[in-house]
Order: structure tokens, then C-alpha cells, then sequence
């Protein structure tokens, strides 16, 4: 064997080892790519849940529609307000839906029963979840029709 075959042998075993640490790396930062991408959504989605809480604690009056199972009357002075309102929660339950296929079956749990007390405890957002549901997920117009028949 000449050396000019050595040398290219050592140099293709050289060359497919850095080709080998080399996907490694970028499966390593794939990952944490995909997992910086599921911690954004998740700020964004407990974001939203912010802008609701500071709208309810700024207008506390109304609580009573989101919480108490007290309809808005159609002439009550917040009624836009509290169509935008529900509008955000339903935007809100259909994040936390989305975003619940990453998190731990407790997490999960805990999200669903958000879900659920909010639905039972607000007409406006029955009502909007049920009025317009091809605006959401089969998967919220399933928990939707769950929570209907319970």
C-alpha cells in the first residue's frame, strides 16, 4: 500500500467522522429548536390568560359573566366587552387544547378542567363555543360536545 492510499484512507475516516459529529450536533440543536418552539407557544398561550385576568381585574363587574353562570343581558353597557372577552377565552381554551399534547397528563388534566368549569360557569362562552364552533379545533368541538352531554 502506498502512502497515497493511506492517506486518503485516514482522510475519508476523518471526513465520516466529522460528517457523524456533525449530525450530531444538528440533531442536538434541532432539539432544542423544537423545544424553544414549544416553550414560546406555551408563554404565548399563558399569555393570553394574562391579557383575560388583567381585562376581569380592570372591569371586575364582569366576573359575574365568565364565573357566576350569569347571562349578559343584550342591552347591559359592557356587552362588547364581554363578546371580545369571550371571544379571547374561546381563543384561549383552543391554545391550551393545542398546546396540551405537550405537557404532562396532569398539566393536561389541569387545563381540561379549566375548560370545563369555565364552560359551565359562563352563558356567553356556551354560547359562543356552541354558535361557532367551526371557528375551533374538532378536538375543542369534542370537548365541547363532551361537556354539552354531561
Amino acid at each position: 500500500m502506498q502512502w497515497t492510499d493511506t492517506t486518503e484512507a485516514l482522510a475519508a475516516v476523518v471526513a465520516s467522522g466529522a460528517a457523524v459529529v456533525g449530525l450530531a450536533a444538528v440533531i442536538v440543536q434541532l432539539r432544542h429548536l423544537a423545544e424553544g418552539m414549544k416553550s414560546a407557544a406555551r408563554r404565548a398561550t399563558y399569555d393570553i390568560g394574562v391579557q383575560i385576568k388583567l381585562v376581569l381585574i380592570e372591569h371586575p363587574q364582569l366576573r359575574p359573566f365568565f364565573f357566576d353562570d350569569v347571562p349578559a343581558p343584550h342591552d347591559h353597557p359592557d356587552r362588547s366587552r364581554i363578546a371580545s372577552l369571550t371571544e379571547l377565552y374561546c381563543i384561549y381554551f383552543q391554545e391550551l387544547v393545542e398546546q396540551s399534547h405537550h405537557l404532562t397528563p396532569g398539566n393536561r388534566a389541569a387545563w381540561r378542567a379549566l375548560v370545563r368549569s369555565m364552560y359551565r360557569s359562563s352563558p356567553s362562552i356556551r354560547g359562543q363555543l356552541e354558535l361557532h364552533s367551526a371557528w375551533y379545533s374538532e378536538e375543542l368541538q369534542d370537548i365541547v360536545r363532551t361537556l354539552r352531554s354531561e
